[in-house]
């Protein structure tokens, strides 16, 4: 797999390391950890920062190595209702920053291509996340702009 704005070859996501076996962590209280990231997602707290509290926290390595699931369908099975695409939100206040740049430095090439490839991911996401119903159909970029 190649990444998207650049000519060089690489893998699109981090790798954890090593591989873990779930019977080294039979020591941690599953109940608890399911209730405190339920709890954490209730107070509207990022699945990213989630993940980072029930590793410093609680020890949990991964959710996908201790209970065998990704960490947004243990959520979405115990009642906590997926909110809006955390990436997406990323890339928008990434787009803004940039915009912003661009009005106070005009001359600015770099940047207005950097905002163009910004805006091309946005885009790509939105189709994807219309497509499989994370946002709705009538959702558009300009009230987030």
């Amino acid at each position: 797999m190649s990444r998207m704005h650049t000519r060089k070859r690489g893998k699109s996501r981090s790798h954890k390391v090593g591989i873990y076996d779930p019977s080294k962590f039979a020591f941690i209280d599953q109940n608890e950890v399911i209730e405190a990231a339920v709890g954490m997602k209730k107070e509207n707290v990022p699945n990213s920062v989630v993940g980072l509290r029930l590793r410093d926290q609680f020890g949990v390595p991964g959710t996908k190595y201790v209970f065998k699931k990704k960490l947004s369908k243990l959520l979405a099975e115990n009642g906590v209702k997926p909110g809006f695409p955390e990436d997406l939100l990323n890339l928008i206040e990434r787009y803004k920053s940039a915009a912003k740049h661009t009005n106070v430095n005009p001359k600015d090439k770099a940047n207005l291509r950097k905002q163009g490839l910004i805006m091309s991911k946005i885009l790509r996401l939105m189709k994807y996340y219309r497509r499989n119903g994370r946002i709705p159909e009538t959702w558009s970029l300009d009230k987030a702009l």
